[in-house]
């Protein structure tokens, strides 16, 4: 008698979402990944892949229905204008030893950067900015902020984030 057969390998329909961890899954979401098909613009995914992604508040409101697709779409673009002013400048070319280091690209691009950024922020209301920042650009919900103890008083809050990203979107002719 010869060893008995080993049952074949079928694999889970769960991929690797991460770890389980209530910190980990905070803010996120399991979406299908795959491949953009150019010529329809839908996405392929033959296998059922699925994947765990980070979103932003801006993104979670917008999902609730507590902000319009204008208004996430103005959030987005000026938080990933903002997020480009946090990061430092791109290593433009590798390290010649013959050549002097050249500081003026680093800085240009530091400064369109910065341009980009102030192109979008100066179309914020004053009256609004505060409740922008604290959700847009800090990522932060809104219940969060100072002066919001729930309730009613979210509501208002709310009120005003969309108001200001309306504006906003109107402004950026969205």
């Amino acid at each position: 008698m010869g060893k008995p057969k080993r049952e074949p390998y079928t694999p889970s329909t769960q991929w690797d979402m991460g770890p389980a961890t209530k910190a980990a899954q905070h803010l996120t979401i399991i979406e299908d990944r795959g491949d953009i098909d150019p010529k329809t613009g839908k996405r392929h995914n033959p296998n059922g892949i699925k994947g765990r992604r980070r979103v932003c508040w801006v993104e979670l409101y917008g999902a609730k229905g507590t902000l319009s697709g204008r208004q996430v779409k103005a959030g987005l673009a000026l938080s990933a204008a903002f997020e480009q002013t946090q990061r430092s400048a791109p290593a433009i070319k590798k390290v010649q030893v013959d050549t002097f280091p050249k500081p003026d690209a680093h800085v240009d691009i530091l400064v369109s950067r910065m341009d980009s950024y102030h192109r979008i922020a100066r179309h914020i209301p004053q009256r609004f900015r505060p409740f922008i920042d604290h959700v847009v650009l800090q990522n932060r919900p809104i219940r969060s902020m100072a002066g919001c103890s729930g309730g009613r008083s979210q509501q208002r809050y709310l009120e005003r984030l969309s108001d200001g990203l309306e504006i906003l979107a109107d402004r950026m002719d969205l």
